[in-house]
């Protein structure tokens, strides 16, 4: 991930803005958790690192949908 991280960083993807790296553009990622490495910079599970504004992980809105 630090490779992809750099990469996105070189090409203008993500830059700094006030001390922290924003997305300059939108970025499509091969999954959730490769998208959660790159912006925490570590490994990370992108299915319990994103979530949405109620608190509610991915992990938790993927499982009730598939309950549906």
């Amino acid at each position: 991930m630090f490779d992809l991280r750099q990469e996105l960083i070189a090409n203008g993807v993500l830059a700094i803005a006030h001390g922290l790296y924003q997305f300059t553009q939108d970025y499509s990622f091969s999954s959730p958790s490769t998208a959660a490495a790159v912006v925490l910079a570590r490994s990370a599970n992108g299915r319990v690192e994103w979530k949405a504004a109620d608190g509610r992980t991915l992990k938790e809105m993927q499982e009730a949908e598939a309950a549906l």
